[in-house]
């Protein structure tokens, strides 16, 4: 035990700078377990905008055009939840401000692993390590029945309609997926 207490007095960010090496960011998470260090996730936000057809928007990834997702993204700064949620969807689907209203937040969160290589390449870019994001969830009404998509190209490939009988064809991620689920179940008079 008297190891684990040494290690315990030397944080992440120590350890990433001293060794600088991929191999011993592998051992972090064990490591974190071992001294009870928490995860570190960027904090992010999704939405299910509803139009009054009780239908949701799902966008598709440029890089990988099978991953289709509820409209998301990371919080910038100092922004509120609700700041980056009117950014974010003006920046992927041109939504302004005016053209929906936030109904609720869930108590879900959809928390996810990022892979470690992409977390030593964001170490390396940020100067700060991340092992995932973590999104709060969204039920947003679009207000504006004359809204048109205009799609972020860098980001966004495809954005298309789906309502909750046919849109699980089109997420490949289960824990992705299972919290959709949790979230149209909580909400169930939207969808």
């Amino acid at each position: 035990m008297a190891e684990i207490s040494s290690v315990k007095s030397v944080s992440r960010e120590r350890i990433n700078v001293f060794y600088g090496k991929s191999n011993v960011f592998k051992e972090l998470e064990t490591i974190n377990l071992l001294i009870g260090e928490t995860m570190n996730y960027r904090q992010g936000i999704s939405a299910f905008i509803i139009n009054d057809k009780k239908e949701f928007i799902l966008v598709c990834g440029v890089s990988d055009r099978t991953y289709w997702k509820i409209p998301a993204g990371g919080i910038e700064g100092n922004e509120t939840q609700e700041e980056g949620l009117y950014r974010e969807m003006n920046e992927e689907l041109g939504l302004e401000k005016s053209d929906f209203a936030i109904i609720t937040k869930s108590k879900f969160v959809d928390r996810f692993n990022w892979p470690k290589d992409l977390c030593e390449e964001k170490f390396k870019k940020n100067g700060y390590w991340l092992d995932g994001q973590e999104r709060a969830i969204f039920i947003c009404q679009l207000t504006n029945p004359n809204f048109k998509l205009k799609l972020q190209k860098e980001e966004v490939s495809d954005a298309k309609w789906f309502n909750k009988e046919n849109y699980e064809k089109f997420i490949s991620i289960p824990n992705q997926l299972e919290t959709m689920k949790k979230v149209m179940e909580e909400f169930k008079e939207y969808f």
